[in-house]
């Protein structure tokens, strides 16, 4: 990865989600200022289930840790949607269709707010990790997801918000009966 690639620009946003400036992911973390995360669950195209990604153990956040089956910044002037397509492409290789299905603000560590929009996308072939950011993932079966991810070990904090706001929803296993 070039240096030019690792500078990053994100949308400060105010609390009803308006842009108010733009700062480098750095200070956006360093003064906890309120931005965008998107996150994409890749469901298997035949049967009821989930792909999750776990983290490379380079990342310097959460490393080893399981995660969404993408996601990620939506950089300065990026539009939700359009960043939920470049990290799904980015971190495992894939270009289907993505559908929101959700959306909600997370608060980390000392309040910090995230405005989440979840995405879906449908396939079962075609992974790759072309950034380097993911090691490796695969399918697990709904329960089988929930119950990994009920263990907390390893496991993304926006994970567990994403997976069960979708689950709680019944929207899980409702893709699969459209």
């Amino acid at each position: 990865m070039s240096s030019l690639q690792k500078i990053e620009f994100l949308d400060i946003v105010d609390d009803n989600n308006n842009v108010v400036g733009r700062a480098l992911k750095d200070e956006v973390y360093d003064k906890k200022l309120s931005h965008r995360i998107v996150h994409v669950f890749v469901l298997h195209s035949d049967t009821p289930a989930i792909y999750l990604q776990k983290r490379a153990s380079t990342k310097s956040f959460l490393p080893n840790y399981y995660c969404t089956s993408a996601g990620g910044h939506v950089r300065s002037k990026e539009t939700y949607e359009n960043a939920a397509r470049r990290e799904l492409e980015e971190e495992i290789g894939i270009t289907t269709p993505i559908e929101e299905v959700d959306s909600f603000v997370f608060f980390g560590e000392n309040n910090h707010k995230r405005f989440i929009k979840v995405f879906i996308t449908r396939t079962n072939t075609g992974f790759s990790f072309p950034d380097g950011e993911v090691s490796d993932g695969s399918f697990f079966t709904i329960m089988d997801a929930k119950n990994l991810i009920d263990k907390n070990e390893k496991i993304h904090p926006q994970l567990k918000d994403c997976f069960y706001r979708l689950f709680d929803k019944k929207l899980l296993l409702d893709f699969y009966n459209k």
